[in-house]
């Protein structure tokens, strides 16, 4: 019998698998040596299209050339991947499996979602080999079941994530071209606008307009981000002139809630994608205003810490959070205290993404807060470079 070490071995190898490929090479192989079989092969159908998506056959050493029992094997497979793809009544299908089940020969079904997805085949020499090892195989087939869902809805959400940056793609790409044009004319009409009572209404028009395209790109870059690792351009850049250039744009939006900038930023020259490190100060330093009092105070340092960190941190004087909402402060689309923020603009997208970008560069982005009396964001950006 099977030593209960190799048993367990088998199940640790099969649990850290990922694609059904490099699944069925591991039990095809495996069993053919834990049961002392001559040929083992597993057909998995795709339940989409009825068709094969995988087979493989693996023979032990002394089988490589033995004709005879190709030619029984392939025959047995052809009967039964006709039963699955030809829609055979479930019943029938298991009656001819355990037809085939006898004496040296091993046929089983793969189910799993209560579905015949495949089968897993088994001849040996030995005329008892069913009787020995059937039990065995019934066992490990559970667990290989289970596997193979587990694989199954991890590619169906895979799938599904992909399509979902598809179309947000898509629909960005429908949203970005009018908006241009109306950026685009409403700065025309700021330039021929005599009206010095109309400028106002233009001036909303593109500010409403470039704050949508903004949204717009935060939500692709962050689904995209979701469905694949997000892909970093390293380069050596300074830091302090970013951020002063950041932080002179919002100058205008600044002047209206009279609120006070206090900074102190480190002069040195740091490695890390400059798109998305722009990205992170933008919606810090937009959130930071957005979310402030009138006459409040927004006051950011920058330093390199003990472990070689960059570090960029800003303080407001703001609304705040509540203590309910820190859990959920990084979720995708999340807002909070939408009671008292009713009269702020937010999406719930900036700061999700933030959180990523910060993870993707090897550090994090962290908070505190305290609600109505402001909060303080940190993010740490490794320099291990």
């Amino acid at each position: 019998m099977i030593n209960q070490n190799t048993i367990h071995q088998f199940l640790q190898k099969i649990n850290t698998i990922t694609n059904n490929k490099d699944l069925s090479k591991e039990i095809t192989s495996a069993l053919v040596d834990m049961c002392h079989a001559q040929v083992c092969w597993i057909c998995l159908i795709n339940f989409e299209t009825g068709k094969v998506d995988y087979k493989r056959f693996y023979y032990a050493e002394d089988a490589l050339n033995d004709i005879e029992l190709h030619t029984e094997a392939e025959k047995i497979h052809t009967i039964a991947t006709d039963f699955l793809t030809n829609n055979y009544d479930t019943e029938e299908v298991l009656e001819y499996f355990e037809s085939v089940s006898k004496n040296n020969k091993i046929l089983e079904p793969i189910i799993y979602r209560n579905n015949l997805l495949g089968f897993l085949g088994l001849i040996s020499r030995e005329s008892s080999f069913n009787e020995t090892y059937r039990d065995l195989v019934g066992i490990l087939l559970e667990n290989i079941n289970s596997r193979l869902e587990i694989i199954s809805l991890n590619e169906e959400s895979e799938k599904a994530m992909r399509e979902r940056v598809e179309f947000l793609a898509s629909i960005s790409h429908e949203f970005k071209t009018p908006l241009n044009s109306i950026i685009g004319f409403s700065e025309v009409l700021q330039e021929k606008c005599r009206e010095k009572s109309n400028l106002k209404y233009i001036d909303n028009i593109s500010k409403s307009s470039k704050f949508l395209l903004s949204l717009i790109q935060d939500v692709l870059d962050l689904a995209r981000s979701q469905a694949n690792p997000m892909e970093l351009k390293y380069e050596y850049f300074r830091p302090k002139d970013v951020i002063k250039d950041i932080i002179w744009g919002f100058d205008e939006v600044r002047k209206e809630k009279n609120i006070e900038f206090n900074y102190t930023l480190s002069d040195i020259i740091i490695y890390a994608d400059l798109k998305r490190f722009k990205q992170l100060i933008y919606n810090l330093i937009s959130n930071a205003i957005k979310f402030n009092k009138i006459n409040g105070k927004i006051t950011i340092v920058t330093y390199l810490n003990e472990k070689q960190e960059f570090v960029f941190e800003i303080k407001d004087t703001g609304d705040g959070i509540s203590k309910k909402d820190c859990s959920k402060i990084f979720n995708f689309f999340s807002q909070v205290n939408r009671n008292q923020l009713k009269r702020q603009q937010g999406s719930g997208v900036g700061l999700a993404l933030c959180k990523t970008i910060a993870k993707a560069h090897g550090g994090d982005l962290n908070f505190k807060s305290r609600l109505s009396y402001g909060s303080t964001f940190w993010f740490s950006i490794p320099q291990k470079h």
